[in-house]
């Protein structure tokens, strides 16, 4: 008889798994962090995938400090006991993407503050005071404009969701900026000078544009118009005062995103009358010797950029403002003590004195009457600087201001037609009115283009103040006025009397 003994395989015993107090760290290079380890038989051995950190256990085998090195990456810490009992640690070593302020105080004025203007201000403030590592994206959440204006002496609260994205070379970033928003009470600047930058007109190379010097004692208003035919470049405005004392400007300005010509001309002047209008300006203060990044306005081919600022220097200074072209990726400040770049022989740049008056008119129609009208001349404005060849051709950067009376001596109602004409060449309007912003579009035709219709009651006098502002891309001399003749609409720009084709 034949005995059988039938073997049974049992399974062996897995390792017991270590309890720690977290699978995953994410450090900063330098920094440290304690790790609590529960129910492990001293001592531990700990082996590292990459050697990102240093590692060190308790003898008592509760804890593990862990400290990362300079280097940046990720590894894997493999710990064990006496007893064979293990755990992973995965560790990432990296930077944070950026740093998110929790709290700024915004100065403005505004008689009232605009609900879209304040927004619009306290996403560009944070977005500004938001720093990101290079590669890192920010991204500002809505800023819903406040139920009702904000009026002077008054103060209102946002909070602003910020997120930084590392794309995974830098620790993300969420949090969230309280920007409390002041309406202080001052006066608007009034500018004496205009700093004119229009030369060279297409940007080639990285350098400086124009460069001028802010002070107390003279309100300046800045202009610029460039453009970019092949690449990409950015346009860049920085302030910096130049002194020790302590510097604060007062600013109102529009520097919208580039665009096509004639266009966009007309979208600087329908966000920069307005918020002028309305003495809608950001109070800034300057740390002595850095610089102020004012505007940084990314260019493709065929871009446009323009931009005005009225700027005042309320105590310190001086200020020195230098207009850049930059290439992406390059630091503007490593630029800003370099020469001006070459002219391109237009001349279209300089300091041009726009003191009280300056280009204010005053324009008078009667009902029954003749029509009324006046014209705004090409390159009036004189040069501060006599020796210099800058011109301005087209009093481009001027408010023109325009005092006007409308009266109606008759029995019957009238009408009375406020009309643009361009001087056969490219031109298009924008006029504010009634604190409302009129367009007329691209025009070439030597006729009167309607602006808007009032209508005059029977003895009634209407008075009123229009501003307007040549646009970039546009011809002078143009002519302005009203008349008791319905004027022709502007044509669609595809329309053999539009701009284009010519």
């Amino acid at each position: 008889m034949y005995a059988f003994v039938l073997a049974v395989a049992l399974p062996s015993a897995s390792p017991a798994t270590l309890q720690v107090s977290t699978t995953t760290i994410n450090l900063n290079p330098a920094q440290q962090q304690t790790v609590e380890v529960t129910g492990a038989t001293p001592p531990l051995q700990i082996v590292l995938d990459r050697k990102l950190v240093t590692a060190t256990a308790d003898p008592s085998g509760t804890a593990l400090t862990i400290t990362a090195a300079q280097a940046t990456g990720s590894t894997t810490l493999h710990l064990t006991d006496s007893t064979g009992a293990s755990s992973d640690i995965a560790i990432r070593v990296a930077f944070n993407a950026g740093t998110i302020v929790g709290q700024t105080t915004l100065s403005v004025t505004g008689n009232p503050a605009d609900p879209a203007w304040l927004a619009q201000e306290v996403t560009d403030w944070v977005t500004r005071l938001t720093r990101a590592l290079p590669g890192a994206a920010v991204r500002i959440g809505t800023v819903g404009p406040p139920a009702a204006p904000l009026m002077p002496d008054q103060s209102a609260q946002f909070v602003v969701p910020v997120q930084i994205g590392g794309d995974a070379q830098y620790f993300d970033q969420t949090g969230s900026t309280t920007v409390t928003v002041r309406n202080l009470r001052l006066e608007p600047p009034l500018p004496t000078l205009l700093f004119y930058d229009d030369d060279p007109e297409h940007i080639t190379q990285d350098g400086v544009l124009f460069r001028g010097s802010l002070s107390v004692a003279q309100p300046t208003r800045l202009y610029y118009y460039h453009d970019v035919t092949a690449g990409s470049r950015r346009l860049v405005v920085a302030l910096r005062a130049n002194s020790e004392d302590e510097t604060s400007l007062q600013l109102v300005a529009a520097l919208p995103s580039p665009g096509g010509v004639p266009a966009v001309g007309q979208t600087l002047t329908d966000a920069f009358l307005p918020i002028k209008a309305q003495n809608e300006s950001e109070i800034l203060d300057l740390l002595p010797g850095e610089p102020y990044i004012l505007a940084d306005v990314p260019m493709t081919a065929d871009q446009t950029a323009a931009g005005n600022a009225d700027i005042r220097v309320l105590s310190g200074g001086p200020v020195e403002l230098t207009v850049l072209a930059v290439s992406p990726g390059v630091d503007p400040r490593t630029l800003l003590d370099g020469p001006l770049l070459p002219d391109d022989t237009h001349h279209r740049t300089g300091v041009f004195a726009i003191g009280p008056g300056y280009g204010t008119d005053t324009l008078t129609f009667s009902a029954g009457g003749g029509d009324a009208t006046l014209i705004i001349p090409d390159a009036t404005l004189s040069n501060a600087d006599s020796s210099s060849k800058g011109r301005d051709d087209g009093d481009y950067g001027v408010v023109h201001t325009i005092d006007l009376t409308l009266d109606n001596p008759g029995t019957v109602p009238a009408v009375a037609y406020f009309f643009f004409q361009p001087p056969n060449q490219i031109a298009n309007g924008t006029f504010l009115i009634d604190g409302k912003i009129i367009d007329v579009g691209c025009v070439r035709l030597p006729a009167n283009y309607l602006v808007t219709a009032f209508d005059l009651l029977p003895g009634q006098t209407y008075h009123t103040t229009v501003q307007t502002m040549v646009n970039g891309g546009s011809y002078l001399p143009i002519e302005v006025g009203v008349t008791a003749t319905p004027p022709v609409s502007t044509p669609p720009l595809g329309a053999p009397d539009g701009c284009f084709p010519k």
